[in-house]
C-alpha cells in the first residue's frame, strides 16, 4: 500500500567523503543570507516588545489538508501514527467532499479533504505551498512510532536520536510529516 520512493531526506553513507567534498566545492557563498538572518534577528526579536506583546489567537484549532484517499489517509494517521479519528462530517462548502479530523494532541486537530469530483491535482512546492507538518511526541511515544514504522516496513528519515530528534515520513499523498522529541 505505501510502497514510495524512499524518502530523500535519508542520507547515503556510501562515498561519503567524495560527495562532502563536492558539496563543499558546490556551497554557494552563504554570507548574503547569514547578514539577512541577523538582519531580521535585531529587527524583529530585539528588544523586549516582541516577548512583551500578547499573541492575539489561542492556538491552532484544525490544519486543513487535502487528500486523494480518506481510506489510506485515515489508515496512515491512525493506525501508523496512532492518532484518534474524531469526526467525520460533509464538507460545507463542497457537498460531494467528506471533512475528517484527526486528534493530534493539546486539542488541535488536522483535518482531510476529499473531492472526489475534481480528481487528483499536481502538487507544486514553493512559495504558499506547504512543506512540512510537525507534531510534538513525548520520547516514550517517538520511540514507538520508530518502532512502528520499522515493523511497517515504512521509508522514513532519522535526524538526531530517539531521546531528542525528528523523524520524517510521507504520508500516502506525499506529505511530509515530521515527529519530534526533545527539543
Amino acid at each position: 500500500m505505501w510502497s514510495k520512493e524512499p524518502l530523500s531526506l535519508d542520507v547515503d553513507t556510501r562515498g561519503a567523503e567524495e560527495e562532502e567534498s563536492k558539496r563543499r566545492r558546490a556551497m554557494p557563498d552563504l554570507s548574503f543570507y547569514q547578514t539577512r538572518r541577523a538582519e531580521l534577528k535585531a529587527r524583529y526579536l530585539s528588544g523586549s516588545e516582541s516577548a512583551a506583546q500578547p499573541t492575539s489567537t489561542g492556538g491552532v484549532d484544525h490544519l486543513a489538508l487535502i487528500c486523494s484517499d480518506l481510506d489510506a489517509t485515515i489508515h496512515f494517521y491512525t493506525q501508523v501514527l496512532g492518532m484518534r479519528l474524531t469526526r467525520i462530517v460533509q464538507n460545507r462548502d463542497e457537498p460531494t467532499s467528506t471533512h475528517i479530523f484527526l486528534d493530534m494532541g493539546g486539542g488541535n486537530q488536522l483535518a482531510f479533504f476529499d473531492f472526489p469530483e475534481k480528481g487528483p491535482a499536481r502538487t507544486v512546492r514553493g512559495v504558499g505551498s506547504m512543506h512540512h507538518v510537525a507534531l510534538k511526541a513525548q520520547p516514550e511515544q517517538f520511540r514507538a512510532l520508530l518502532a512502528a514504522l520499522q515493523e511497517k516496513h515504512m521509508p522514513y528519515s532519522l535526524h538526531g536520536t530517539p531521546e531528542s530528534g525528528s523523524v520524517y515520513v510521507r504520508d500516502p499523498d506525499d506529505i511530509l510529516v515530521e515527529i519530534t522529541t526533545g527539543y
